[in-house]
């Protein structure tokens, strides 16, 4: 070869070595390598065009990097490169322990690199039992464990309306300490549910010290979500104040028609206690209408559902219990279900079953009052209804009014004519919502769950959108649409804001040394499309999700990689 024809030969070299992220001597200076993206970077800052390289699971440089290779470079131009969301509220825990939902891919789509789960009190003290499991089979995203206050008063004194003895009380310590030591962040409590409402403020500071002890956190489904927040929220801050633990108020709501507007005077306690240094915080997911469910459900505890029948009430004991059995086909399932409702009918017509039936779903027990008497008619929302459409959006105390009936009235007639009708128990006021989410102190969550996967035939199935859609619904509703937040401020409240509560280092921003969990998205584009009535659907425009370093999902599909770690609060150096 002449000396003329070496040239461009040499060239040539040279570009395919930068196209491929190589060097010409074939060492690359990173692993991955994110070129002409936005990076917002977590802080609240304004965006700026920089690139991002990554070693390892970590970032090791953020600057120009336009003459630097890489093993594989990832073109971000028009879209926004954020930190990984960070969730402080979720229930994934069950999903992530089993095989069709361990990738989190719900959350993982939406750019959420990090779930708490254990929270609302039902949070496993056997924590290295579960790190185990979750290291053996692989998971979708990161994961923070909180143990629950109710599953350790549950294994100590079962769900007994009472106070522990000191014994019991040592006890629940020792569970406390255990699972803190097996790397727990803190712990949870879900005030409003057996057995957690049978504690005394007293109780959860005496284990809240043990959390204190390993510098872990506390957070809370508050004892009242309705007429009660306020002062529900003094106990949070007296648990703060006495235990020496930062607080999360977990999704932070008012329920009920009637008591909207009181977040004003929620949002006024947190203040004041923030400005004599109280290091209390707060969550809430993006949605109007809490959790949703049947208008009645089979299971006995069935939660939030207006219907729950006397236990002594036959034939419904004998057929629920028939219904808790293992292997049931979906026609044998079906079959009871039909029988429960016909069953249903004949009891509400009988004058003396109806009468009882009305006091369990107005009155409850003493120590199991029925949801309707802790949140009243206004709270209750019909979300989706296939037989009576024109119902969707409306909250059951107004139907009472329009028609002039009593609301038990209405519902029994459409727990026979229409016992698919679904419910959201929590109707929540737009305004208040976003009374509490302009403080800087309110970080954005879902109190979801990992899902299997997804695909046309299970997306009407029952569910609430937040599972599917809460990350992107802020980006989309709140910031591009409505301008509510600013993208900086948003991104800040969905990842160093979670990560500053729980004292987690090096993630939560985009900075030299910190662990690469990235989101990549098109703020133009990014889309929550999960609603009441297809709540199982996968949100779209997050285009590429890094988790430790480590690409899960590009053109904003899941490659099958199981990137996620449980992360412990005693290797958090």
């Amino acid at each position: 070869m002449t000396r003329r024809g070496l040239v461009p030969f040499c060239i040539l070299i040279l570009a395919a070595a930068f196209i491929t992220g190589c060097s010409p001597k074939g060492k690359a200076d990173f692993d991955l390598l994110i070129r002409n993206g936005r990076l917002v970077n977590g802080t609240g800052n304004p965006w700026i065009y920089v690139d991002v390289g990554i070693k390892g699971d970590t970032i090791a440089e953020i600057g120009d990097l336009r003459t630097r290779t890489a093993a594989r470079t990832i073109d971000a131009r028009g879209l926004v490169v954020s930190p990984g969301f960070i969730d402080l509220h979720t229930h994934c825990d069950r999903g992530l322990s089993e095989s069709a939902s361990k990738a989190n891919l719900n959350y993982l789509i939406q750019g959420t690199t990090t779930v708490v789960t254990g929270n609302c009190g039902g949070g496993t003290f056997r924590v290295a039992g579960t790190k185990a499991k979750w290291e053996a089979q692989g998971i979708g995203t990161n994961a923070v464990h909180m143990v629950g206050f109710g599953d350790v008063r549950e294994a100590v004194i079962g769900a007994e309306p009472r106070a522990p003895s000191g014994e019991e009380l040592e006890k629940m310590k020792s569970l406390v300490r255990q699972a803190m030591a097996e790397g727990a962040w803190g712990m949870s409590t879900g005030l409003e549910y057996i057995p957690d409402r049978y504690s005394t403020t007293e109780e959860i500071i005496a284990l809240a010290r043990v959390v204190a002890e390993h510098g872990g956190v506390y957070l809370s489904h508050q004892r009242n979500e309705v007429a009660g927040v306020p002062d529900a929220t003094r106990e949070t801050i007296r648990i703060a104040e006495e235990s020496g633990l930062p607080v999360e108020v977990s999704h932070l709501k008012v329920c009920g028609k009637k008591n909207w507007g009181m977040m004003n005077e929620a949002v006024r306690v947190i203040n004041t206690a923030r400005a004599r240094g109280v290091p209390i915080t707060a969550d809430l997911y993006p949605y109007d209408k809490a959790a949703t469910g049947p208008l009645i459900s089979i299971a006995r505890n069935s939660g939030w559902s207006i219907f729950r029948l006397p236990d002594d009430l036959e034939p419904f004991a004998g057929l629920r219990k028939e219904m808790a059995a293992e292997g049931l086909s979906e026609e044998e399932i079906k079959k009871l279900r039909d029988e429960y409702v016909a069953e249903l009918a004949k009891a509400l017509a009988d004058r003396t079953k109806r009468e009882q039936i009305r006091q369990s779903v107005l009155i409850g027990t003493p120590t199991d009052p029925s949801p309707v008497a802790v949140s009243g008619w206004d709270s209750y929302a019909v979300v989706a209804a296939q037989k009576n459409p024109s119902l969707i959006g409306k909250i059951f105390s107004d139907l009472a009014e329009e028609q002039e009936r009593d609301p038990f009235d209405i519902a029994a007639e459409l727990v026979v004519g229409e016992p698919g009708l679904t419910l959201s128990c929590g109707a929540l006021s737009e305004d208040d919502m976003k009374e509490a989410m302009k403080n800087d102190w309110l970080s954005f969550s879902s109190d979801g769950g990992a899902a299997s996967l997804v695909d046309e035939s299970t997306r009407q199935r029952p569910g609430h959108p937040r599972s599917f859609g809460s990350q992107t619904r802020v980006l989309r509703k709140y910031v591009r649409e409505e301008g509510v937040l600013t993208l900086e401020n948003a991104v800040r409240k969905m990842t160093s804001l979670p990560a500053q509560f729980l004292r987690l280092k090096k993630r939560g921003l985009l900075a030299e040394g910190y662990k690469a969990d990235i989101a990549i998205f098109n703020p133009d584009t990014v889309q929550d499309n999960a609603t009441y009535a297809t709540p199982l659907v996968y949100s779209t425009g997050v285009e590429v999700v890094i988790v430790n370093g480590k690409v899960s999902v590009e053109e904003g599909k899941f490659n099958g990689s199981l990137n996620g770690r449980m992360l412990l609060l005693t290797e958090n150096r």
